[in-house]
């Protein structure tokens, strides 16, 4: 007992009051409420529908702004090329074309890529995308490897009615570089005619040969084939991209909407000039210019079909619900691919390395290349703010 009695001094017995009950639970209790609130409340901002601060008569301007500002970059080149009047410089038409190019290259790798990545790690998935973390990439890849495919498949396809054979192209190059050879045999050109050489050769980069043709039948029909067919590549690739688009701005609201619709007015301009560039170059039987303008004006409808499908569906349309980030991550990873696959080959290998770019004069080519690291920048930056 006297043990007993000396613990019990020395370490008295206490006697929790309701008060310090609770304030010892107090921490685990809080946050398992908090948890039991949060749940719910992030459930309800995921699966909200419909946008908020949503301006109709903002909505419906920026469609035809959108329209005017895309027609206007496609279809000024096919105009200058066909309409005399117009007296656009085809130097500048060209340094336009490179920064679209530039401007096509940083979407696809900081707008779109970026966007989906973004996307795909949203916190509403809540693991429905598994532990994969690299989906974008993988998607992007697909669309590359698949772009390739089609374009080989149609390549093969689309050329091989051309005519001719291996043997008839090497002999007929080789007896034009022969023909080339006793023509400037025993002659130099003097620095004044290859000036005049690389001046042609400049302006040769957009507008083509000056008599709309070269004595090689066989060849310049599988090239404009080819051109056709790249061209048209490039414009379905911008197509899809371009709906999206149209969609994100038109479930946007409140002054986000204006700063993305600056941005995405910058980005259709220079986008449509790169590709009515393309189309410039094309050759048609008959009709050149309706055709051209026709083929530009498709470009320049995609985006404002994409945001009327936008304001259509904006009441219903649940941006943070699993379905829909899905959707859209897995859209913008394909139109990234599609987009890099279309700037890299089809702009920028194909472009720079054309004889007509080559022969060039050695300040035309570099003020190519500025041109196409100030698209790739100004685009990038745009990227901080939309």
């Amino acid at each position: 007992m006297d043990t007993a009695t000396s613990v019990e001094k020395d370490f008295p017995t206490r006697t929790l009051s309701a008060a310090d009950q609770q304030e010892d639970e107090s921490p685990t209790s809080t946050m398992a409420s908090a948890l039991s609130d949060k749940e719910p409340r992030q459930r309800a901002e995921c699966l909200a529908a419909g946008v908020e601060d949503w301006d109709r008569t903002l909505q419906i301007s920026g469609v035809f702004i959108i329209l005017a500002v895309s027609a206007l970059g496609a279809t000024l080149p096919v105009a200058c090329k066909h309409i005399e009047w117009l007296n656009v410089s085809p130097r500048l038409l060209t340094l336009g074309k490179f920064f679209g190019a530039g401007v096509i290259l940083a979407t696809a790798f900081v707008h779109m890529l970026g966007g989906a990545t973004e996307t795909l790690k949203d916190d509403c998935l809540d693991g429905r995308m598994g532990d994969f973390d690299n989906w974008p990439g993988l998607l992007a890849m697909f669309a590359v490897l698949a772009m390739h495919l089609i374009e080989h498949v149609l390549t093969a396809k689309y050329l091989g009615s051309g005519g001719g054979s291996d043997r008839d192209l090497t002999h007929m190059l080789s007896h034009n570089a022969t023909t080339l050879a006793e023509a400037n045999h025993g002659s130099d050109i003097d620095d004044e005619e290859r000036k005049t050489e690389a001046a042609v050769n400049d302006k040769t980069l957009i507008s083509g040969p000056a008599h709309g043709h070269i004595h090689a039948p066989m060849f310049v029909d599988s090239e404009q084939r080819r051109k056709h067919l790249s061209t048209y590549i490039l414009e379905l690739g911008i197509a899809l991209h371009s709906v999206i688009v149209g969609m994100t701005l038109a479930v946007t609201g409140g002054t986000e909407f204006k700063t993305l619709l600056a941005a995405i007015s910058f980005h259709q301009f220079f986008e449509g000039m790169a590709l009515g560039t393309r189309i410039a170059e094309l050759q048609f039987a008959r009709r050149p210019l309706v055709l051209g303008l026709l083929n530009a004006l498709v470009f320049a409808l995609t985006t404002p079909l994409g945001q009327i499908i936008g304001i259509g569906i904006r009441q219903s349309f649940a941006p943070r619900s699993p379905s829909s980030l899905i959707v859209m991550g897995i859209l913008d990873s394909l139109s990234a691919g599609i987009l890099m696959y279309s700037a890299i080959v089809n702009l920028l290998v194909e472009e720079f390395g054309a004889p007509g770019f080559r022969a060039s004069s050695r300040r035309a080519r570099i003020a190519c290349f500025v041109a196409m690291y100030a698209g790739c920048a100004g685009m990038s930056i745009i990227g901080k703010w939309a």
